[in-house]
């Protein structure tokens, strides 16, 4: 086999406490994250000499910056094979979005390099690479649901219940044509001081859910999106609205600046659906992205 072709999946940040930032100035968090079935495609084939990236998307950086490529350095150097690759990347998945859609591409492109040269490294070994491409990547190679502490390193497999609850969730993901600057948003937290939350009043929510996971009590929580608040007021009103007008929780993924809406209650009705996505690009614009994960 000299080529394959795999699906890159992103993901929803269910909740995501931030608590105060630590002496080093890192934040400890306590997040709920789970993939979801909105996809980049990759397509890898074996090259001669050198490893090349082409992407659909122009703004897409296609050096050794863009995780794809990091991939195929570290998969280098860990299995010793002296193999490059030519990446085709299809992207649907926005950049910026808070919804791990560059760490996706990268985790998938480990297990396609890896693929093509005869599976030679493990599950541990592959995750091991991944966690050094980003503290979120390795949730892509395990592709569950899970929770992530500490700086995002700390990973914990749900149990099968709550894993399956997860798994049920119907979803419409929506992304305005701005970003939140991640740094920027970190920086308004610390200046207000008041939107972090306690590491053990998150731990609560957590455990409460965790005791009884069901959809509708859910652990929405996500004290990061106050702060994208203070910056895009119209954010906040568009939340508002989809929880007041259709009755369906909805909450920014992340770090933003997408967000979803969970529509189990209304997902076979689709001039229900049409009218969630009308009013999403009413309040934030005809140019804002949306997805339907049914």
């Amino acid at each position: 086999m000299n080529q394959t072709k795999k699906k890159c999946t992103c993901t929803v940040t269910v909740m995501l406490a931030i608590a105060n930032p630590r002496p080093d100035g890192v934040h400890d968090l306590v997040s709920l994250v789970s993939p979801v079935n909105f996809c980049d495609d990759l397509t890898v084939e074996l090259a001669s000499s050198t490893d090349s990236l082409s992407c659909n998307i122009s703004a897409i950086p296609t050096d050794s910056s863009n995780l794809v490529m990091k991939a195929a350095e570290l998969f280098r150097k860990k299995s010793g094979v002296d193999a490059h690759f030519k990446f085709e990347l299809f992207k649907r998945v926005p950049a910026g979005a808070g919804l791990g859609g560059g760490s996706g591409d990268g985790a998938t492109a480990l297990l396609a390099v890896n693929e093509l040269c005869g599976n030679i490294l493990d599950m541990p070994a592959l995750m091991e690479l991944a966690a050094q491409m980003g503290s979120d990547c390795p949730l892509f190679l395990s592709k569950k649901s899970v929770v992530m502490r500490g700086r995002g390193e700390q990973i914990e497999d749900l149990d099968q219940h709550a894993q399956d609850v997860i798994e049920s969730m119907k979803l419409m993901i929506f992304k305005p044509s701005f970003s939140i600057n991640t740094g920027a948003a970190y920086k308004r937290m610390r200046e207000n001081g008041t939107y972090y939350i306690p590491k053990a009043e998150a731990e609560n929510i957590l455990s409460s859910w965790l005791k009884n996971p069901s959809l509708e009590n859910l652990p929405l929580v996500n004290n990061m999106q106050l702060a994208a608040f203070e910056e895009y007021p119209q954010l906040k009103s568009a939340l508002d609205g989809l929880k007041r007008n259709f009755s369906i929780p909805a909450m920014m993924s992340g770090s933003g600046s997408a967000c979803f809406a969970v529509v189990n209650d209304i997902a076979e009705d689709k001039t229900a659906l049409k009218a969630l996505c009308d009013y999403v690009k009413s309040a934030l614009g005809q140019d804002c992205m949306t997805e339907f994960c049914l």
